[in-house]
């Protein structure tokens, strides 16, 4: 792939997932009509329209997100194998910042985040999260079975990558992987996490459509970073949602 486009589109990945729904359509300017010089004057100047500058971030991000899509190697392979374990301790602290994957990223995701004293603020015992999955607002309270309401997506699964050229890494890039929280974790809805499961894009795209185009750039750059192959499915509904922000984005 391009190399200089490599960096722009993580940038953009996560530019694009910030600004949220506003990235889908873009607000117009109406122009009213010009006052005349004189009271015989009553034409109006012509209403024009522009794109926001979040709707052009959405256009740009998902034109770099094309074009590396289309780059990408496909393959329908199946690769038997897949376990868990082989992408080592789930929420593993792989940053060494003293604190585990899930917690990172519960406090980065949510908002009006509470943490527990003592912990030197790792764990998150509440907080807030606007789920980009369903638009769906949710309290999270840490507890055994509370917890479950946010959970933790992989937006290029698991058992996916396994398929797609997980297979072939050693344990540790494994392990790196499952805890990429710079482009492949986010927090969501637990429902809507485990209907997606596994599933690529061809088969799951999320229900909330301001979150549509932030997914697709997301998938590609973590393909692109990753080095991973994607379905045939999975490129023909993320060539056709990425042509879609771009349409939507620059009107």
């Amino acid at each position: 792939m391009r190399r200089s486009t490599r960096g722009q589109l993580l940038a953009a990945a996560a530019l694009v997932a910030a600004v949220g729904v506003g990235t889908l359509v873009a607000p117009y300017v109406h122009l009213g009509p010009a006052e005349g010089a004189g009271a015989a004057s009553t034409s109006a100047a012509t209403p024009t329209s522009r794109p926001s500058a979040s709707g052009m971030v959405a256009a740009a991000a998902a034109s770099d997100a094309l074009q590396d899509l289309r780059a990408l190697p496909v393959s329908d392979a199946y690769v038997p194998g897949y376990d868990r374990a082989l992408f080592g301790q789930a929420g593993a602290d792989v940053d060494h910042n003293g604190c585990d994957t899930r917690n990172d990223v519960l406090r980065r995701d949510l908002v009006d985040v509470v943490t527990k004293p003592g912990t030197r603020g790792c764990v998150v015992l509440s907080g807030t999260l606007h789920d980009p999955y369903t638009g769906r607002t949710i309290a999270f309270t840490r507890g055994e079975t509370s917890s479950l309401a946010v959970q933790i997506d992989h937006r290029y699964p698991l058992a996916l990558a396994w398929r797609h050229g997980a297979a072939s890494w050693t344990t540790e890039q494994r392990e790196a992987f499952a805890n990429d929280q710079t482009t492949n974790l986010i927090a969501v809805d637990g429902q809507a996490n485990e209907d997606k499961s596994d599933s690529g894009p061809g088969e799951w795209m999320p229900q909330h459509a301001g979150d549509a185009c932030a997914y697709a750039t997301s998938f590609v750059a973590v393909s692109t970073k990753w080095r991973l192959s994607i379905a045939t499915d999975d490129e023909q509904a993320l060539d056709r949602t990425l042509t879609e922000c771009m349409t939507q984005g620059s009107k």
